[in-house]
């Protein structure tokens, strides 16, 4: 699963890496290690606006959500399985043309040994900010008629590494290499969607244990 993600890189890291232009003010943008849980918003390109990177809410509402579906739904839908991404009402509507990008420079998971859960954080080899692929939603809020926007990251099958860390659930996060990056936000079939549902390779990341005094300690290379 994915939960909580490491935010570090700035505006100007993001636009250069991504080719794409940051429309909120930086000191909007939360930084460091994030919770799903608290409706954080992250920085996302969408199919919608390739050209932009935006701050959107994490857990999504889907269109047809009820007033009181909004509210329960986003601690539901942080995370999306690939699985079955095509057969839930919450994620369907989103698969074809409402697929994003979310931009984060790391995630972290939880590996369970005997009663004590170890806390890793995640990145890729290669420093510097990725991308996790997701989908997203426009839900009209009926107090204010704003249209607010929300997203969940999809999730796959670990790898050999995912494996051993997450040794219990063994999900990750659907990380994008740069080369996928343009083609998850084209339009493309159903059958072409699907074959982006793979775990990224094992050789490409890196994993460091988190102390809890905040100290980091590299495990897995």
């Amino acid at each position: 699963m994915c939960y909580y993600t490491d935010q570090v890189s700035s505006n100007k890291a993001l636009e250069k890496r991504f080719k794409a232009q940051a429309k909120y003010d930086e000191t909007m943008a939360q930084k460091g290690k994030i919770s799903g849980f608290t409706r954080a918003a992250l920085p996302v390109i969408t199919q919608a606006k390739p050209s932009l990177i935006q701050l959107i809410p994490w857990g999504l509402i889907p269109a047809w959500a009820s007033e009181q579906q909004a509210q329960e739904l986003p601690q539901l839908t942080l995370n999306a399985r690939s699985e079955s991404l095509f057969e839930k009402a919450s994620f369907e509507p989103s698969m074809l043309k409402q697929r994003c990008l979310v931009l984060v420079d790391g995630f972290y998971e939880w590996q369970q040994v005997g009663k004590e859960k170890i806390e890793y954080l995640i990145q890729l080899k290669e420093d510097g900010p990725f991308a996790l692929a997701g989908i997203y939603a426009i839900w009209k809020n009926p107090r204010n008629l704003q249209w607010e926007p929300s997203f969940s990251i999809i999730t796959t099958p670990a790898n050999e590494l995912m494996e051993e860390i997450h040794n219990t659930k063994k999900r990750m996060p659907l990380i994008l290499s740069e080369e996928q990056e343009r083609n998850w936000l084209a339009p493309i079939s159903t059958e072409e969607i699907k074959s982006f549902f793979k775990p990224f390779k094992s050789s490409a990341m890196k994993a460091e244990k988190v102390h809890k005094g905040g100290e980091q300690t590299q495990l897995f290379a």
